[in-house]
């Protein structure tokens, strides 16, 4: 099989800015802001998943991120009829959903709806940046701290947002700020050297803090923290992290733990636990411990009276460090009071290392995938044509071909270099000058329709070769093309005939488009359906019926927290089958022939990560968070016979449950119709379905397993050799039975007797462990994995040192001596 090992894509990840985790008041999730404006959610649940990605936008830099998750009620106690009524107000309040806040030095702080991925409502700072922001204990009032030197505060209780007034201005803005226990105290850290006490009540400064200068310019404090006694730790410029007492604002202690800027900090539940991180990489841990307390001395310099029990003082201590860096941290998040145990760190190196917290210094880390979790990449495979996704643009590839292989295959050793006769070449480049991100992006199966969109608007463009210009294209933007009614998509694709494009628009509906009659100027809309709005199987109904009736019923069927985003699609190679899932796992099957629902799937307990269609039997692939893939007939409407069988936990081998990166995607080889190939970040695994999984236990790294085989092989020869040289010492004449194993010599009497066995039940080899799933880890990290013919598949590779060449110089600081 040749592949086609791509590392030509442009692809650059966004350096992390801010992470932040929801309240423990709901389940756990972690939000990322990167500079590019995108915000991503992910669940600590499954090792770590990807669940949506909020798209950015021009000038959108996230700079702050701020969790909200209101429990307690805000209205009087005379409000509510009874005790009863008050107690259903309160669970209703705790199940609602966090909501998440976002702000940047674009002035502008937006709240986000979390089902669409657009902006629920925006409202300016009224101060220039944000550089800063936070919400109080109560998640019921949202500080911001911006530019002009002040602090202000937004009313986001009952699901509002209202600005409601403004500290005393300092002139000097504003780079942080922590809220006490009680919401009554707020620390903020400046760009002049001060760190400020604030009476949350009156606005005003009761006391500041004064940190290390040098050379008479101003120190930035970057970072403060209050803990739960009250204690108020910062982290500035020069690299210093410092407690102070809460009550009496003076310095407590101070570590110059840092080489230079403390860019954050993340504090511990229990208020006994610090890490800090910035420039120089390092990531420390403080801890406040009991010391022996120092011993007093008399007059004349002797110690005093020693009591039998040693006095201790508490103190902080500089605990540990670690670098999982290589370049400035950022962003650190922590959540150690749920199952979660997690230090999370990220910053301009583009990744997230995940780390348990509980065991710091002492653990391994975990480097979270930098490529993108949802699909990037679109092809093209008879005109062997690759397009890739860029934040607001795409480009557009002919793959090149290699030269004929004079050996089968088979005898070709495992990544051995063909040459090219054509290579690779960019055919095409588009950029979009909104200022919104993309989101979605889709190749015709012709080659001659892209169609891509953001959150607002779907664009679909034809693309031809120029007559009179062989070579040159011709791309024209269909502007008569109607888009979703306004709305945006999160997923797009074409039918393998190029005559429909299928929508997964931003308000959860999917939409199929004709796109045959473009001559004409005529886009008509076939079916539009809403079983991921909470309408289900209900939503069967014959395509006459007026669209805005269809879509007044389908609101009414489906309830607001039956919405869900829809992450995934697929549609078979015959084009007969359409496959969509979302973010609540539901997955449903429609028939493109009578453009009618045809199925709903059971609900998988891990979350999905990709669907595909076989290319010969209507048969979906649907792999999840857990590692477990199943195999669903869409005509049969049942899981296939391997499927019922194996796909389990409890079946799948224990290596491959192992793997921390999520399977991202599935590919079948045309010329090996009964096996699949499944892929992550940093593997590529070959199952054969006409084969059960094997043993659980066995060793599926290829090349691991081919080093233990010749280590077993060499066994088996030394153990030969050794046997026939007793052979010949007891006279024995070779014989070609006993030179190839088949037989041996058993030994019988005193007089040495001689038979010949035709087995052998005591030497001979073990038979070989039964194995099925065969993993390859010989590539850079993954974006994309497909066949584009027989034994001919496409991998397209991110390695690391191409992002590194493209980040500017880490912090460097030479040693004496050195």
């Amino acid at each position: 099989m040749e592949v086609h090992r791509c590392r030509f894509v442009e692809y650059t990840p966004s350096a992390i800015n801010a992470l932040a985790f929801a309240p423990t008041t709901t389940r756990p999730v972690l939000a990322c802001g990167r500079a590019n404006g995108d915000i991503e959610i992910w669940s600590p649940r499954n090792e770590w998943t990807l669940e949506k990605v909020i798209p950015g936008g021009k000038n959108t830099s996230v700079e702050a991120l701020a969790w909200a998750h209101q429990t307690t009620l805000t209205e009087d106690e005379d409000f509510w009829d009874s005790e009863k009524e008050k107690q259903a107000a309160i669970k209703k309040l705790v199940k609602t959903p966090p909501r998440l806040f976002s702000a940047g030095l674009n002035a502008v702080v937006t709240e986000w709806d979390l089902r669409t991925l657009k902006p629920k409502r925006s409202v300016d700072s009224h101060g220039g940046a944000v550089w800063c922001m936070a919400a109080n204990h109560a998640n019921t009032v949202l500080a911001v701290g911006c530019e002009d030197g002040c602090v202000r505060l937004f009313d986001i209780a009952d699901g509002e947002m209202a600005f409601i007034r403004s500290f005393d201005m300092q002139k000097t803005r504003i780079l942080s700020l922590a809220w006490s226990q009680d919401d009554k105290i707020m620390v903020t850290g400046s760009a002049k050297s001060s760190i400020y006490k604030w009476d949350v009540e009156l606005g005003r400064v009761v006391s500041r803090m004064t940190v290390d200068r040098v050379s008479g310019e101003d120190t930035l404090v970057w970072a403060v923290k209050i803990l739960i006694n009250g204690t108020v730790v910062s982290g500035d410029s020069l690299g210093h992290v410092k407690f102070w007492d809460g009550e009496t604002t003076t310095m407590t202690q101070s570590f110059n733990a840092h080489g230079a800027d403390v860019l954050c900090l993340a504090v511990g539940s229990d208020g006994n636990t610090v890490f800090s991180s910035g420039v120089d990489r390092k990531c420390n841990q403080y801890r406040f411990v009991d010391q022996p307390a120092p011993r007093k001395t008399g007059k004349n310099g002797k110690n005093g009276s020693v009591n039998s029990k040693t006095e201790t003082i508490a103190k902080w201590v500089l605990a540990g460090s670690r670098r999982f860096h290589s370049h400035d941290v950022r962003a650190l998040a922590l959540d150690d009071s749920r199952n979660v145990d997690a230090l999370v760190s990220g910053g301009v190196d583009v990744s997230m290392v995940v780390c348990p917290a509980a065991q710091f210094p002492d653990t391994n880390q975990r480097r979270l995938p930098y490529v993108p979790q949802r699909p990037v990449v679109s092809i093209s495979k008879s005109k062997r044509l690759m397009l890739c996704r860029q934040t607001n643009g795409i480009k557009i590839w002919r793959l090149g071909k290699s030269a004929s292989p004079v050996q089968p295959f088979s005898e070709i050793e495992i990544g051995a270099h063909m040459d090219l006769i054509e290579p690779q070449q960019a055919i095409l480049e588009m950029s979009f000058k909104d200022d919104r991100n993309l989101t979605a992006s889709a190749l015709s199966e012709d080659g001659h329709w892209i169609a891509v969109a953001d959150i607002e608007e779907v664009k679909l463009f034809r693309v031809d070769e120029n007559p009179s210009k062989p070579g040159q294209l011709l791309v024209k933007k269909q502007k008569s093309f109607p888009g979703v009614r306004g709305t945006g998509a999160h997923f797009l694709t074409f039918t393998p005939d190029s005559t429909r494009l299928v929508v997964a628009s931003t308000d959860s509906h999917v939409v199929i488009l004709d796109v045959t009659q473009y001559e004409s100027g005529k886009f008509d809309v076939l079916r539009r359906f809403g079983q991921h709005r909470g309408a289900g199987g209900k939503n069967a109904k014959s395509m006459d019926l007026d669209e805005e009736e269809e879509e007044e019923e389908e609101e009414v069927v489906g309830g607001e927290s039956e919405v869900e985003t829809i992450a995934f699609m697929a549609v078979s190679a015959d084009g007969l089958w359409l496959a969509t899932g979302d973010l609540k796992n539901r997955i449903f099957v429609f028939n493109l022939d009578t453009l009618q629902h045809h199925a709903t799937l059971p609900v998988f307990d891990a979350p999905l990560t990709a669907l595909h269609f076989h290319p010969y039997s209507p048969t979906l692939a649907i792999p999840t968070a857990s590692n477990v893939f199943y195999l669903f007939n869409v005509e049969t409407r049942r899981l296939t016979d391997w499927s019922r069988e194996y796909s389990s936990e409890k079946h799948f081998p224990t290596k491959f449950l192992g793997l921390k990166d999520k399977i991202q995607g599935v590919a079948f080889n045309p010329a090996r119709r009964n096996t699949l190939l499944v892929w992550g970040a940093t593997y590529i695994c070959h199952v054969d379905l006409d084969q059960g999984v094997g043993d659980r236990n066995a060793i599926l790294n290829v090349n691991k397993r081919k080093r233990v085989d010749r280590a077993k092989d060499e066994i088996l020869k030394q153990q030969h050799e050794r046997r026939m040289k007793r052979y010949a010492a007891l006279g024995i004449d070779p014989m070609p039975e006993l030179e190839s194993g088949k037989a041996v010599v058993v030994l019988k009497g005193k007089k040495g007797k001689v038979l010949t066995a035709a087995t052998n039940h005591t030497e001979e080899a073990e038979e070989k462990e039964e194995f099925n799933f065969q993993l390859l880890h010989k590539f850079q990290p993954l974006m994309f994995v497909e066949f584009v013919g027989e034994n001919s598949l496409v991998a397209v590779e991110l390695p690391f040192i191409k992002i590194l060449s493209s980040l500017p110089p880490s912090y460097y600081r030479a040693s004496y001596g050195t």
